[in-house]
């Protein structure tokens, strides 16, 4: 009985909580996560974080040829975006930067990227500039093998173009384990929160707006 009576004080102190912290509306700076970094964009250009002074920014990692968890986090990130109102999208932007700069070139993220939504910034180049940022958000990556899985022999959401149907054969790539996390900008480019594809959407977009109207 005492244990029931625990579990909806327990629940009762949660929601309220919950309450109160949105009653407060702020997110704290994450110190020691995150910061300017410079790439290249999925057309090609150099980019840096600061382009995006302004926005409310969420950042994820990825590659192209993951099977499973980047289009699922893409398809959340794509729901997530469509959840703004089009006044708030011009004020947000969805940045996912590929850990397999080598293979995953700017034209073939931009295709891959656009399967989702064609506004989504798509971010590649040297892997020195990919590990530095990987570095910044304290993320992590491991190639789970070395250059030689047959890519025809994956499921992939866009597989890469080429000129004929042998050279199609001979494309091969690694395989890596990453980390998932959703990091959370606001306009200066401060980390504000880390989310994940399991936070309601309801939850995740409501801090995106709070950091738009910051």
């Amino acid at each position: 009985m005492l244990n029931k009576i625990f579990t909806f004080v327990f629940i009762a102190l949660l929601s309220h909580s919950n309450f109160i912290y949105a009653e407060n509306e702020t997110l704290p700076i994450l110190s020691g996560v995150g910061g300017n970094f410079s790439a290249i964009d999925a057309d090609g250009n150099a980019f840096e974080l600061k382009d995006l002074s302004g926005k409310v920014v969420v950042i994820a990692f990825g590659y192209t040829n993951c099977a499973d968890i980047c289009p699922f986090t893409l398809g959340y990130l794509k729901r997530l975006y469509n959840a703004l109102s089009a006044d708030e999208q011009k004020k947000a932007r969805i940045v996912f930067v590929t850990i397999d700069p080598e293979y995953d070139t700017p034209g073939h993220l931009k295709a891959f990227i656009g399967h989702f939504n064609k506004d989504f910034i798509g971010l590649s180049g040297t892997q020195q500039q990919i590990d530095y940022i990987v570095s910044l958000y304290q993320a992590e990556y491991n190639q789970l093998s070395v250059l030689g899985v047959p890519t025809q022999n994956m499921r992939r959401v866009n597989p890469k173009l080429f000129a004929d149907a042998e050279e199609a054969k001979q494309d091969k790539a690694s395989l890596y384990s990453h980390t998932v996390t959703l990091y959370l900008l606001d306009k200066d480019g401060l980390t504000r929160s880390l989310e994940y594809t399991g936070t309601p959407l309801e939850e995740f977009a409501g801090k995106m707006q709070l950091l738009i109207n910051e």
